[in-house]
């Protein structure tokens, strides 16, 4: 079933991404000085390529930008989880412990401990 759902959403992202980029093929300048513009004598460092390597640049960076923020904010929840296991961990040693005892506590003979005897 997850395979359906993801064919049924990949795919068409991927076709949208692909008309997207054939229809966006022409190059635009891309100006990476903020305070000089397009007339100006020395606009200062340039870059030229097609238009949909620039859209799907910067959503490429939105996506890791936004899974690095969310990453960060989700870190009190990780360390959380990590003292839980090794609480969880302690006290199955414990219980390990426990168990021993009461195990050596115990008559080896059943029938030691029996009334009447």
């Amino acid at each position: 079933m997850k395979s359906v759902l993801r064919l049924i959403i990949y795919v068409p992202l991927g076709l949208l991404i692909l008309f997207f980029s054939m229809a966006n093929r022409q190059p635009v300048k891309i100006f990476l000085d903020p305070f000089a513009g397009s007339n100006a004598p020395d606009p200062g460092p340039t870059v030229e390529s097609p238009l949909f390597l620039l859209v799907l640049a910067c959503v490429a960076i939105g996506v890791v930008a936004g899974g690095i923020s969310s990453w960060l904010g989700h870190s009190h929840v990780r360390r959380a989880a990590k003292d839980a296991r090794v609480d969880a961990k302690k006290a199955r040693g414990e219980i390990e412990q426990l168990r021993q005892q009461a195990m050596s506590s115990l008559p080896s003979d059943p029938r030691d401990g029996l009334p009447g005897r």
